[in-house]
């Protein structure tokens, strides 16, 4: 992917991969609702921001990710940028 990881149009290109295929996948059996907090954001990610807060939300049963927090989730997370981009990108 050629967009800068969390970037919006990062997040604008995954969300549209995941409804591309959302037929194939199966649906999550587990319901988290988790914030994280990602320190240490390269300079150009999101103009001005050096600390990202994104949330997972898999209570619908598929996967929910954007940036921004839940109300009332149920744990958050924080990690630096490059420890979320092996996570999230080189799993």
């Amino acid at each position: 992917m050629s967009h800068e990881f969390l970037s919006p149009t990062w997040m604008d290109a995954a969300r549209a991969i995941r409804e591309k295929y959302a037929d194939q996948a199966s649906k999550v059996t587990t319901s988290i609702r988790m914030n994280q907090v990602i320190t240490d954001v390269p300079e150009g990610v999101i103009e001005g921001e050096t600390v990202l807060k994104v949330f997972m939300d898999t209570s619908s049963g598929d996967v929910v990710m954007d940036l921004g927090e839940l109300e009332g989730a149920d744990l958050t997370v924080t990690t630096d940028y490059a420890t979320a981009y092996k996570l999230f990108v080189e799993q």
